[in-house]
């Protein structure tokens, strides 16, 4: 009797793995549960059952079944890691880091580990440590692109824009297909003032991402800041057709039509898009204040000048079009 109950629950084992293999994965959790039912205590089939729910986004049951497992086998240092990726997925990075931290005592030389601990020290701005852990999987095992345009973007953040460079080339030279090292890149040219180098990055990144919206975003603002407001808009305007609800996009738009002597009222109506989408942009009211001023309705415009300036007061340029617009106000 035993014998035939573990070998049906054998038999659901490996239709579950199947169905994972053809990446259905809802059937696959059905037939790791009928497992289960056959076999309560097997933490291989918890931690099959649990990887089919995370493939579903699950990460709450999915969480519920590696922590389940390491009731039954605590040194079950796959569990550990998946569950500290389901934690990060539900924002629960300080946990999430526990576990990753004891994953990699259990095995410290698992260079995913410490990538994912790295990314979790990222998400908790702990730069310093993040990069130290990125550089340790790398040393590991150097050919990890998605490691290495993370590192990137630590080093960004923590102004070493060189380091950056690199690192996003790298991770573009492994991977030459993949678009975001690519417009990080740019990024970092742009803020280092090379205009022409960010352009390039940004159109080829455009060219092999066509539909996305983002791209188009990064591109006008480098096109606007060179004065070619032409293809900015042209830029703008694909970027809203890509994704019609962006409230950033409309506030670039609006922006660029309210400077650029166009129409006014067209500007007017893509800042309240955007202030639609999102009431707190700094970037939205200031497009509004422009329009309204440059259509006549100074003290409108002031009051919209003023909200954008208390949303952010660093910003020098909000501070400056709030002095104008008020200097015409009686």
């Amino acid at each position: 009797m035993e014998e035939a109950r573990l070998e049906r629950a054998q038999e659901e084992i490996s239709l579950g793995g199947e169905c994972m293999e053809a990446r259905r994965f809802q059937e696959a959790e059905l037939h790791f549960s009928r497992a289960l039912d056959l076999s309560p205590d097997d933490p291989s089939i918890l931690l099959q059952r649990g990887s089919a729910r995370f493939a579903m986004g699950q990460y709450q049951s999915a969480m519920d079944d590696y922590t389940r497992v390491l009731s039954l086998d605590p040194g079950q240092v796959q569990a550990l890691y998946n569950r500290g990726v389901c934690r990060a997925n539900l924002g629960m990075m300080e946990e999430a880091l526990q576990d990753y931290s004891k994953a990699i005592e259990l095995n410290p030389e698992w260079a995913g580990a410490y990538a994912v601990r790295g990314l979790a020290r990222f998400c908790l701005e702990q730069y310093e440590e993040a990069i130290r852990d990125l550089s340790k999987a790398l040393e590991i095992q150097p050919h990890m692109p998605d490691v290495l345009n993370a590192r990137g973007h630590a080093y960004l953040v923590s102004g070493d824009y060189e380091l950056a460079l690199e690192d996003f080339t790298k991770a573009m030279e492994m991977a030459p297909k993949w678009v975001d090292p690519l417009m990080s890149r740019g990024t970092v040219h742009l803020i280092l003032g090379q205009e022409l180098e960010a352009l390039e990055d940004l159109n080829k990144a455009v060219q092999m991402a066509p539909e996305a919206s983002e791209l188009r975003l990064a591109r006008g603002s480098v096109l606007e800041a060179r004065g070619e407001t032409g293809k900015a808009e042209e830029d703008y305007r694909k970027a809203l057709e890509l994704d019609p609800g962006s409230p950033r996009a409309a506030a670039l738009l609006a922006k660029l039509l309210g400077r650029a002597k166009g129409d006014l009222e067209e500007a007017l109506h893509w800042a309240e898009a955007a202030l639609k989408g999102d009431p707190e942009d700094p970037a939205a009211w200031d497009a509004r204040a422009w329009a309204l001023f440059r259509m006549g309705r100074a003290p409108e415009a002031l009051a919209c000048a003023e909200k954008a300036v208390s949303l952010d007061p660093s910003d020098s340029e909000l501070q400056q079009h709030l002095k104008l617009i008020r200097s015409a106000c009686p």
